[in-house]
């Protein structure tokens, strides 16, 4: 008998729900707990907005939609929307956590109220297809496990590539803490990443503000990112199943088995926002340009548009990497006069912007440059903390050498980062079927926008990028999408069934690799507190800072950036802005004024990361004057040193604590 397409299987889903409780547990009981823990935290913040933003779904006027795309849009709407609520809030002190867990109370009612008004008013959408299809899902159970077992560990513990996630300790959960800290959102002079666009960090804030806690939420907003993933699965999924059932279930299988997804959810970082706020954006171009003549492509170009700034909102490489190649493809999919794609594409751009614009409204108001500290040579911006020493720093930080400039590196750079991979975070299958479903049928206007995309953003990635991994990411929508058509076209069975053979015999490989990562790096769930009580070898700096000094110490950290695990008054300034210890002792070589001058900004103690100093001088570039010769004589001028701490794996100076001696 047939069946409606949104009634729940419910034996499917509890199988598989059992299936990755049962691997999580076979790993570590506390894997387990630590993953339902934090899920569910994850899920008071995700849930409650996306269920809301159902209601702004028929604003939109795109009549006959199937419920799968109700969710889909009100998705992108309430968690765009709960970010950026969290923004404008923020920027007006409102960052109370009776406030918010009100409003996410009554977005839990309003939303619930919205999808019984969905459930009564849908009509069955009756859809052959056979059992087997269903139990394909299950090929996703070891991935999903895999991607819980990484979200499990606190960042500072995995994926050495990241710098065990210096970046998330830098300022995607650090600025965070700082606004709840604040009290507000306000311009941060220490730390230039703050004036990055932070749709996704937003979300780690409520997080904060929810649970009333930081220093243990690092897990959560893993969470949250890892659910963000999955969004992106399911954005994939509804884009393919407009062809068919096979079609959506064949992209959001290839997409979910590769190793950045799981990979990626180790991370509280931004790419999963980016990734799902960027497929719905193809998405909904996709039904645009499908019926071009049809009333409601303009409307459709619109939340096109938005979503894309959505991911501009994210991370600014999304503006190259997913607003541009979106915008170039509708210039150049299909026919039309120029006037008609002039104003589609102005529908488009508007959209993009109005979306993005909250981010570029900031940075303006607080920098002087809407897209601080980017393009900064043609806004001039010049906030506090930030000046042309600062902006020649960054410009030169992120200036590639002229040896990698050629044709040839960067070529080299797009085979050994995608299809070479050292851990295959692509993997073969995505490639294959990718291309497979161009060259193995008939192509159409669909595939054509799809193609296009994929090379602008090759192009993008090949020539206006520094050619990191993980700025390939993007291009996995594209890949994943015409995964899916390839089962398209040839009315046989040979070629779902080379289809899914591919499919599968590619998890596989995929599922090699990520195990093996996961054996090499992971740590079955290790609790923060071994990093923030210093319990573990090279980091019992930390149980100094934050056990042994007296709670009125205030600390200059120099080096070290990765304050998020610090519970004690600190400053510390990320590379690229002005150091006040490095302003002091560039103005003076009397160490006695030195000291005073610390004395006068009120510290009471310094704590120097001297292997980050040297990373910093081989990388960025540092001060040459910050050396151990100069604590050397500070030493003599009466400064105290307290702890010396060292590294098994790391010869010389690792980190040393001083006491700033009082008048």
């Amino acid at each position: 008998m047939p069946r409606s397409s949104f009634t729940p299987h419910l034996t499917y889903v509890f199988v598989f729900a059992g299936l990755t409780l049962a691997g999580l547990a076979v790993v570590s009981p506390q894997v387990l707990f630590v993953a339902a823990l934090d899920m569910a935290m994850a899920a008071v913040i995700m849930v409650p907005p996306i269920l809301a933003g159902l209601w702004i779904v028929p604003v939109l006027r795109l009549e006959g939609m199937p419920l799968r795309w109700h969710f889909l849009i009100g998705a992108t709407a309430g968690l765009g929307g709960i970010s950026l609520l969290v923004l404008l809030l923020g920027l007006a002190g409102a960052l109370q956590s009776g406030l918010w867990i009100a409003l996410l109370g009554l977005f839990a009612v309003l939303g619930v109220i919205r999808v019984r008004i969905l459930l009564g008013q849908r009509e069955p959408e009756v859809v052959e297809d056979s059992k087997a299809s269903h139990w394909s899902w299950m090929v996703l159970v070891p991935f999903l496990v895999l991607a819980l077992l990484a979200a499990s560990n606190p960042p500072g513990f995995i994926w050495a590539e990241e710098g065990h996630g210096y970046d998330v300790l830098e300022y995607h959960l650090q600025i965070p803490k700082e606004y709840l800290q604040a009290g507000r959102i306000a311009y941060v002079p220490h730390n230039v990443y703050a004036n990055f666009p932070m749709n996704v960090e937003m979300l780690y804030l409520l997080a904060m503000i929810v649970h009333n806690h930081i220093i243990d939420l690092g897990t959560t907003a893993n969470m949250i990112h890892l659910l963000l993933g999955a969004l992106a699965v399911y954005a994939v999924w509804v884009i393919g199943r407009e062809w068919s059932p096979r079609a959506g279930q064949i992209g959001a299988i290839a997409l979910a088995t590769v190793g950045w997804l799981g990979y990626l959810s180790g991370l509280a970082y931004v790419e999963h926002g980016m990734l799902f706020f960027g497929a719905t954006a193809s998405g909904a171009l996709l039904k645009a340009t499908a019926h071009p003549g049809h009333a409601a492509s303009r409307r459709w170009l619109a939340l096109s548009g938005a979503c894309s700034g959505l991911a501009c909102g994210c991370k600014y490489t999304a503006a190259a990497l997913i607003a541009l190649p979106l915008a170039v493809a509708l210039i150049l999919s299909g026919g039309g006069p120029w006037r008609k794609k002039g104003l589609d594409l102005s529908v488009y751009l508007v959209t993009t912007g109005i979306a993005f614009s909250p981010w570029l409204v900031k940075n303006a108001l607080m920098t002087g440059n809407p897209v601080f500290p980017l393009a900064n040579r043609l806004f001039d911006g010049r906030p506090l903390g930030w000046s042309e020493e600062e902006a020649e720093r960054w410009n030169r930080g992120h200036t590639m050498a002229e040896s990698d400039r050629s044709l040839g590196h960067r070529l080299n750079a797009l085979w050994r980062h995608v299809p070479a991979d050292h851990e295959q975070r692509f993997g073969p299958a995505i490639i294959l079927l990718g291309f497979a479903g161009l060259l193995a049928r008939r192509l159409g206007r669909l595939d054509a926008l799809l193609f296009t995309i994929l090379v602008i953003q090759v192009l993008v990635w090949m020539f206006a990028t520094h050619l990191y991994a993980r700025f390939t990411v993007p291009m996995l929508i594209p890949l994943s999408v015409l995964a899916g058509r390839a089962v398209l076209g040839s009315p046989g069975v040979h070629r779902v069934w080379i289809v899914g053979g591919i499919l599968l015999v590619g998890a596989g490989w995929n599922f090699v690799f990520a195990a093996r990562l996961h054996a090499r790096e992971g740590t079955g769930g290790a609790p923060a507190s071994l990093i923030y009580d210093g319990a573990l070898p090279g980091v019992e700096y930390y149980s100094a800072v934050n056990h042994d000094l007296p709670a009125n110490a205030n600390v200059l950290m120099i080096g070290d950036a990765r304050a998020f695990y610090m519970q004690r008054a600190l400053d510390y300034c990320v590379i690229f802005n002005s150091s006040p210890f490095v302003e002091i002792v560039e103005k003076t070589n009397n160490t006695g004024d030195v000291l005073q001058a610390l004395r006068d900004r009120k510290y009471t103690h310094i704590l120097v990361h001297w292997h980050e100093i040297a990373r910093l001088r081989r990388t960025y570039g540092f001060s040459p004057k910050v050396t151990p010769d100069l604590f050397d004589r500070l030493e003599t001028a009466g400064l105290k040193r307290l702890r010396e701490f060292s590294h098994p794996d790391v010869a010389g100076r690792w980190v040393e604590l001083y006491e700033i001696p009082s008048n």
